[in-house]
Order: C-alpha cells, then structure tokens, then sequence
C-alpha cells in the first residue's frame, strides 16, 4: 500500500481551491445542474449544521441531503420554482483553503465562506458566516463530493436557506 500523499502539497492545494472555487461561482451564477455534477453519484452527502449544534456533539443537520439523488431533487425544486424564496442575488467569497490530509482514494480539506447578499432595489448585506468541511474523493477524471458540510456561524437565517451554500 502506497504511503499517504503529502496533505502540504501545493499542487494539490491549488487544485483543491480551484475546486472549492468552481463550487462557489456555479452556485453565484445558479449552475445548478451543474453544481450537481460536483458530487459524486454513488456516494455523497450534503449538508448543513449549525456551528452550536456541532459544538454540543448534535449532529442532526438544517438541511440535509443523504444521496445524489435527493441532491438532485432539492435543486430541481428551486428550477421548477417549488421552494419559494426571495430571490436576492448571493455571492460567496471562499478563503482559507485548508489541505487537512490526503490519500489514494480522497482529499480532507477545510475552507471559510462569506456570503454577501444583494437585494433587487441594490441594497447589499451580509447573509452567511460559515465554514466549509469537504472529503473529495479522487476519481478517473475529477474530484467528486463525497461528504460536504457547511457548518454556519449565522444563527438566524432571515430567509429560508433554500439555495444551496
């Protein structure tokens, strides 16, 4: 058995960033579809706690989602304009990419995330305080989520958290 790749590697951590990028900006621009393809098809999970729970060892989620398929079916709600919310622009900004461990078969990595909300009138405002917790898996091609928690410090949530984070 190979030994475990080195979590320090910059060209992983470029790749891993670029990843966590990718992820941000087709959320900002509600590439949802693709924003799917993100994950992988035979194993992933998706999900969002918030930061008190976490701390109290409660792992029950906000919003979870267990499967690739009820990853899909939350993101098809929002296109067929199912889940009703008001509709501000959101923009992410991701930073603190962290590289935690590495091995053959997936990348542990950490990053924080600010999201910023825009309402119609212009009027712009913090939305989220949050952090990412990601295990991507390595398959033929690309990084695939396998797990994806979004561990958020914002308490209230003044909308309903329909968009993905």
């Amino acid at each position: 058995m190979n030994a475990p790749a080195d979590p320090h590697d910059l060209n992983l951590w470029m790749q891993v960033c670029q990843f966590f990028y990718r992820y941000a900006d087709l959320l900002d621009r509600e590439q949802f579809d693709s924003w799917v393809e993100l994950f992988d098809r035979d194993s992933c999970r998706y999900e969002v706690l918030s930061r008190e729970n976490r701390d109290l060892g409660l792992s029950l989620p906000i919003m979870g989602c267990f499967s690739h398929g009820m990853v899909q079916d939350r993101v098809a709600m929002l296109a067929k304009g199912v889940l009703t919310y008001r509709r501000d622009k959101l923009l992410r900004q991701v930073s603190n990419v962290q590289v935690l461990s590495n091995t053959d078969t997936s990348v542990q990595a950490n990053a924080h995330l600010v999201v910023y909300q825009s309402s119609e009138e212009g009027v712009s405002s913090l939305y989220m305080v949050a952090r990412y917790e990601l295990e991507l898996l390595k398959r033929e091609q690309a990084f695939k989520i396998g797990r994806m928690a979004v561990v958020v410090d914002s308490f209230g949530i003044d909308t309903m958290l329909a968009v993905p984070l």
